[in-house]
């Protein structure tokens, strides 16, 4: 490593980390909402050895079961406390970001493109949820696994070598850990194809027939009894409508709406003929470029989205899996642009990049700023605040509650329909016979309070004790 390399290397670590722990510091300090509550609970209530098997069998429809085995673990040594769970989760952030570097290094083969899009890819403020929320791990467990799979592949198949058992054995439980944790995992396959194809062209003669080729085919076939588990059953998430996929122009149109609307940061969405533009656009110009880093970028920004690209649209966050084409899309252009500079003046190369690396940095922090004090999100603390209120006041009142205890609450600042009181108190207590029943969820009050042993009731944001 050169002396420059020793100087530079942990400096851009540092200045990376420094501008990743700016933006989501302020996580550590949120409460659980009631994503939160209904995911630990759904962990916490499960036998063992349930959850276990689940993320073995990934087929039987268990839904996501990594993220169970995230708020599972992390319960059972911490309890009713979320300052735990958000530190997990920015580690699994500080994660991403190193992966994002080693996936970026590996299919540039560019120091300056991995540097800089490792930057732009610490934070982008409309998928902050991604590091501040905890019911978003899921998002944060598929993009650990699945990259960590596609870096030891592209890392073994640059090296012009058969794949080891051991590294097989890696990939495969890497996937099947990316697949227990979200359905975007799918994705892996088409990535490496992709990498394959349109990257790896001096090795392309040794896929087929080879290890490589038939670890991809079987990461393929694996999704049909994953599929299948989704798609059908009584559990199944294509019950939900809000999961239930369209598969139309149509449908595909208004989601890439959505997206871009996140990714340009703006209040109303892309009119969907101008995102099909942009996204036709995006291929045109990798194409005119004829730089195939260019195209494997465009094909992780359209692949990576595919699996969400024909559900309803949702947050920001999902567009997580399909990030790093992005920020390789970008900082590779970033990186062309310099060369005709450094082409003549090549004594400048390292203070040129540097420049446009902290350029870059300052740019996409002031534009996160702006967005974050535009709009300061109040449907990202206002459950939380609820949580909050309910477990800290039952805690004051009661410590501690007597098994199977029976409790009524007469009003409650939660709306009707929404089990998160029941989930906080069975969580708080650590009893899955605690029973809580909501006047607001009846069809009928009930005439006495007999069958109670606790009666509360919710006035000036405080809840009040009735009974006894």
């Amino acid at each position: 490593m050169t002396g420059s390399r020793r100087i530079l290397y942990p400096l851009g670590a540092a200045v990376i980390l420094a501008y990743f722990f700016f933006f989501t510091w302020k996580s550590l300090f949120l409460y659980f909402d009631a994503d939160d509550m209904y995911n630990l609970y759904f962990a916490w209530s499960k036998p063992l050895g349930e959850v276990l098997r689940s993320n073995l069998f990934f087929w039987n429809g268990f839904v996501r079961p990594m993220g169970a085995v995230f708020y599972r673990a992390i319960f059972a040594v911490a309890g009713f406390h979320p300052l735990p769970f958000h530190v997990a989760l920015l580690g699994l952030g500080v994660c991403n970001i190193a992966l994002c570097f080693w996936f970026v290094r590996l299919v540039s083969h560019s120091d300056r493109t991995a540097a800089l899009a490792t930057l732009l890819f610490a934070f982008h403020t409309r998928l902050m949820e991604v590091w501040f929320r905890t019911g978003v791990v899921y998002d944060a467990l598929c993009f650990t696994f699945l990259y960590a799979g596609a870096c030891l592949y592209i890392g073994a198949r640059q090296e012009g070598r058969q794949l080891g058992a051991g590294r097989i054995a890696a990939i495969l439980a890497c996937y099947l850990c990316a697949l227990d944790a979200k359905e975007m995992a799918v994705f892996l396959p088409v990535l490496l194809l992709s990498y394959e194809f349109i990257l790896n062209t001096a090795n392309r003669k040794s896929l087929v027939p080879s290890r490589a080729a038939g670890l991809i085919a079987v990461l393929a076939l694996m999704i049909v009894p994953y599929a299948i588990g989704k798609l059908h059953g009584p559990g199944a998430m294509a019950n939900n409508p809000d999961y239930r996929p369209e598969f139309s122009y149509a449908r595909y149109a208004n989601t890439w709406s959505v997206y871009l609307e996140h990714l340009f940061v703006r209040d109303t969405p892309v009119p969907e003929w101008t995102g099909m533009i942009i996204v036709g656009a995006l291929a045109a110009g990798a194409l005119a470029l004829r730089s195939r880093l260019l195209i494997f970028a465009w094909s992780v920004i359209v692949f990576g989205l595919l699996p969400v690209s024909f559900a309803p649209a949702r947050g920001a966050f999902v567009m997580f899996i399909s990030w790093p084409g992005w920020v390789i899309y970008a900082a590779a252009l970033l990186v062309a642009l310099q060369d005709p500079i450094m082409r003549s003046h090549p004594q400048y190369r390292t203070a040129l990049a540097c420049a446009v690396f902290v350029l870059a940095g300052w740019r996409m922090g002031k534009f996160n700023l702006h967005d974050q004090r535009a709009d300061p999100r109040h449907w990202l603390y206002d459950t939380p605040a609820l949580v909050r209120a309910m477990s800290r006041q039952m805690m004051q009142q009661h410590p501690s509650l007597p098994l199977g205890t029976r409790i009524l609450m007469t009003a409650d600042p939660f709306s009707t329909g929404e089990y998160t009181p029941n989930f906080v108190m069975n969580l708080l207590y650590r009893d899955p016979s605690l029973k809580l029943d909501r006047v607001g969820m009846m069809e009928k009050a009930p005439a006495n309070w007999d069958g109670y042993q606790y009666v509360f009731t919710y006035e000036g944001n405080s809840y009040k004790q009735l009974k006894p």
